[in-house]
């Protein structure tokens, strides 16, 4: 797939280049015009996924926030529905961009606990100004 801006920054058309099946094997280049200055944008640090055997759905939120004891709630900005065979290309192209990612800027880490630097240990001076 290649793409281009036409008139450049946000909001303006993108053309795309793409092959698709044209049936019995063969291939068509297909040119996308894209139009996303009316698409919302959400920002999400949580997604749940879950569905059923015809559709896979995606739940986008923020952060998760206390709510009581042991309990927090999930706002849900924004629902995906998609169908499976959408989701598996989804599933691929995630997969892609994630390992392009990765190969320009590292290895990404999903485990908290082994992202977070240590800090060496110093005798900090204690309250009042002397080391202890």
């Amino acid at each position: 797939m290649s793409k281009s801006n036409k008139g450049g920054g946000s909001g303006s058309d993108t053309i795309e280049t793409i092959s698709s099946n044209a049936g019995e094997g063969q291939q068509q280049q297909l040119q996308l015009q894209i139009d996303d200055s009316q698409a919302p944008t959400t920002y999400s640090s949580t997604v749940r996924v879950w569905g059923s055997a015809e559709e896979i759905i995606l739940d986008f939120a923020g952060p998760l926030r206390p709510a009581g004891p042991s309990v927090a709630k999930l706002k849900i900005d924004q629902r995906i529905i998609l169908n499976p065979w959408v989701a598996k290309r989804l599933t691929m192209q995630m997969s892609q961009a994630v390992a392009r990612y990765e190969q320009a800027y590292g290895v990404l880490e999903i485990d908290p606990r082994k992202r977070m630097v240590s800090q060496p240990k110093t005798d900090a001076p204690a309250p009042g100004g002397k080391l202890s």
